[in-house]
Order: C-alpha cells, then sequence, then structure tokens
C-alpha cells in the first residue's frame, strides 16, 4: 500500500516528478530491503521515505488541498500495520478466530482514518469556518491524537508481555 502512495504522488504530481519518484522508490526499497530481512528497526525508515516523497508532492503542488489524501491516509495506515504484521517474530501458528478478528479490526482502523482524515479535511476547506467548524476541527485532532496515544501503548504493553 505504500507503493500506492508513491505511485499517486509520481502520477498526479506535475512538478519535480523525478524527485519526488526517487524520493518514493529509495523509501520502498528500504521498506523492501526490511521486510526481506525481517528488520523491525529499518522499516519505520522506508515508511518516512514514502512519506517525505508524499510531502514533497504536497509542497510543489498548485492547490491547497488534497482532496484523496484521507485515501491515501488510510492506505498508507493498513500498509504499515500489514508490514509489521508479516515481520511479527512469533514462532506460533495463529487460529482462524484471532487472524479473522486482526484483519476485521486492522479494515475497521483503515475506515476510520479515513472517516476521521476526512472530516479533518472538510474542516479545514472550509472558508467561512466559524466557531462550530473549529471546534469540530480540535475535537478530530485530539481523537487522532488520542488514537496514537492508544496506539503506542498497546504495542508497548505487548512488547512487555512479550519480553516477559
Amino acid at each position: 500500500m505504500p507503493g500506492v502512495v508513491v505511485a499517486y504522488s509520481a502520477l498526479v504530481g506535475d512538478r519535480l516528478v523525478a524527485v519526488v519518484t526517487s524520493i518514493g522508490c529509495i523509501g520502498l526499497s528500504v521498506t523492501a530491503l526490511a521486510l526481506v530481512g525481517r528488520w523491525a528497526t529499518l522499516l519505520p525508515w522506508g515508511f518516512v521515505g514514502v512519506g517525505a516523497s508524499y510531502a514533497v508532492f504536497l509542497s510543489l503542488r498548485a492547490g491547497t488541498v488534497d482532496a484523496r489524501a484521507p485515501l491515501l491516509a488510510a492506505a498508507f495506515f493498513v500498509g504499515v500495520e500489514c508490514s509489521f504484521w508479516s515481520i511479527d517474530r512469533r514462532s506460533w501458528r495463529s487460529e482462524r478466530q484471532v487472524v479473522l478478528r486482526r484483519v476485521v479490526l486492522l479494515s475497521l482502523a483503515g475506515l476510520a482514518t479515513a472517516i476521521l482524515g476526512g472530516l479533518l479535511l472538510l474542516v479545514a476547506s472550509v472558508r467561512a469556518a466559524g466557531v462550530g467548524y473549529e471546534a469540530a476541527g480540535v475535537v478530530c485532532a485530539v481523537l487522532t491524537l488520542a488514537v496514537v496515544a492508544f496506539l503506542v501503548r498497546r504495542s508497548r504493553e505487548l512488547r512487555r508481555d512479550e519480553l516477559a
């Protein structure tokens, strides 16, 4: 899925496409190397490269807002989660129910990412923003940070349990 972000940035961009594509391809190469070598510490650097290519693409755009950003964020989020899932070093095989639950939760998290991103985009794009729109933007931002904090805490707890 991170490849979708790079491909989108390369195909839709109209300025310095070679630079955007090169940064994205470096990020994808690092991601592929980390996946093949099962190096969880290298994997985030590949995602940084992919994100950097999209950030460069956005900075070179003539328009103010990318309407497809929520969908790209959801695809990127799901791709990152699947990448880390694929290099999970557990030696036991997951039961079908566990895998199904994980896939459903990942799909719902991707959908939530797209919805929250869409709400943030809607709030940011309204020109005559009133207090209600600003409050909605603050609520969406706080919810986003809460989800990130929850995921970080959960990840730390899982690692602590694995080490114990």
